[in-house]
């Protein structure tokens, strides 16, 4: 009666779930998570920052304005206006701007990983909540069956043509699959829930899809976009030696200087007086470079180091991601040779259990030990199945993660 009580409330509570839940397809929730995942937003945001950035590596630096007042020709008030502009080397500017383009690269690799692990999420979460809800039409009809098989145990107990132990079997049996489907249940909602995040909706949200075989794509691991991330967080470590070896070369000085030299100045053999009207003129042209090279040929030999530390995170990305592919193929490979064995003969097996069984126990040709082991075998194979077709199908998302096929 207490389980009765508890799958009625779990039953209640389920639909009104239903009554207020979203419903998706696996493309929907994939689309949906991809647009409203602030996983996502942030990482186009990154990207966004990155070419902001982008603009600032063509800076040319300072410009200076210098005013000079006073005595430094006569004794008269001068004034001297010096505008000055210090311009990087032009290697060292274009350098600059290939990182910055190569930085840009980079956060745009860094949001395709992000999606790539978010649909993964997302196409995982999706697969169990399927398995769930097949698992739970599975478990309800295993319940029909072993309230039968109480009602039939209970009723020849009454008429004394079976044992109290017959009866007391089937009433555990009954209850142990009232049990499990309270625990799937609340599998299911835990899945549901975790959906809910992935997408970002303000409800539960429930499967459109039918739980059935998947198949799989192919595709390369070459194209896995972790990998192509670190390998180009290597081209960017590479860019940045080169930066940091550019800086080497001199800045460039050009500058603009108008001044007034109040006196008298011999430019025709004669001796002229300019007043603070006549103004002179000119141009300046120089190179700046540090007078201590250490610091610099420091910051160059870490970006050297920089360069051969991203190198061996792409080798070990590589290595890893083979490793997990050539592991995700063989896991499929077995399983999808585990889902054709029950496919071509252990669901028909199974079903055959079932209806053999039930027709010699009402007939009273097998007694309830065989009919419950009977019942068992049938039922194994038929979760075992779903289990198999899980673990398929999760072997073919696997993959499909691993070569960044979303």
């Amino acid at each position: 009666m207490i389980y009765r009580i508890r799958i009625v409330s779990i039953a209640l509570s389920l639909m009104s779930i239903s009554a207020t839940a979203q419903e998706m397809s696996r493309e929907e929730a994939v689309q949906t998570a991809l647009k409203n995942n602030d996983r996502i937003k942030a990482a186009e945001f990154q990207t966004e920052q990155a070419r902001q950035l982008k603009k600032t590596q063509a800076d040319l630096g300072n410009f200076s304005a210098t005013l000079m007042k006073g005595q430094y020709n006569t004794i008269q008030q001068d004034n001297n206006l010096t505008l000055t502009q210090s311009i990087p080397f032009p290697t060292t500017l274009a350098s600059q701007v290939k990182l910055g383009k190569e930085q840009v690269l980079g956060a745009e690799r860094n949001q395709v990983v992000t999606q790539n692990n978010l649909v993964y999420e997302v196409k995982r979460t999706y697969e169990l909540l399927l398995y769930h809800n097949s698992l739970q039409q599975l478990l309800l009809s295993q319940d029909s069956l072993f309230t039968d098989f109480v009602r039939a145990a209970s009723a020849r107990y009454k008429a004394g043509e079976g044992t109290l132990l017959e009866k007391v079997t089937a009433e555990s049996q009954s209850l142990e699959i009232k049990n499990r489907l309270q625990q799937n249940e609340a599998d299911s909602y835990i899945l549901q829930t975790r959906l809910q995040v992935l997408v970002k909706s303000a409800e539960l949200v429930t499967t459109t899809d039918d739980f059935v075989k998947l198949t799989s794509s192919g595709g390369s691991v070459e194209h896995n976009p972790t990998l192509l991330y670190e390998l180009q967080q290597t081209n960017i470590s590479k860019q940045v030696l080169r930066v940091e070896r550019n800086k080497f070369l001199p800045n460039l000085e050009v500058g603009y200087f108008n001044q007034t030299l109040i006196g008298f100045q011999n430019t025709t053999g004669t001796e002229n007086f300019y007043d603070k009207n006549k103004r002179f003129q000119g141009f300046l042209v120089g190179v700046s470079f540090p007078l201590w090279f250490a610091p610099q040929a420091a910051r160059s030999k870490a970006a050297h180091y920089q360069v051969e530390a991203a190198q061996k995170n792409a080798d070990y990305a590589k290595a890893t991601l083979s490793q997990e592919f050539e592991q995700a193929q063989r896991e499929l490979k077995k399983n999808a040779a585990s889902l054709s064995f029950y496919e071509t003969s252990a669901l028909q097996n199974a079903s055959l259990i079932l209806l053999q069984a039930s027709k010699a126990f009402r007939a009273g040709e097998i007694g309830y030990i065989e009919y419950l082991q009977s019942l068992r075998t049938a039922i194994e194979i038929k979760t075992n199945y779903l289990m198999g077709l899980q673990q398929h199908n999760l072997s073919i998302i696997k993959i499909e993660f691993l070569t960044g096929s979303f």
